[in-house]
């Protein structure tokens, strides 16, 4: 299966240079990083694992994890994410 990138978020190039210069993911939006992971999926084609993983603040101010997973077989989305926690503790 072939994937399709999501719509280029307006200001997304600018977004991205500050980013980069920065090394700071709060220049992007959730948009921003959707569009990127899906242009890198593309190229990475075929995913066996993804994850997308954030938080939404009710109108109290309490915080709710939201998430989706793709997997091809049993936890790789949990081996996924404990991959990516381990890699993002190096930084």
């Amino acid at each position: 299966m072939t994937l399709k990138s999501v719509p280029k978020p307006q200001g997304f190039d600018l977004r991205q240079a500050r980013a980069d210069k920065s090394d700071c993911a709060s220049h992007w939006l959730p948009e921003d990083a959707l569009y990127d992971a899906s242009l890198a999926m593309r190229a990475d084609d075929p995913v066996i694992a993804a994850a997308v993983i954030w938080y939404v603040r009710d109108k109290s101010g309490k915080l709710s994890l939201r998430y989706r997973v793709h997997e091809q077989h049993s936890l790789q989305a949990v081996a996924l994410v404990v991959d990516m926690l381990q890699q993002m503790a190096r930084r």
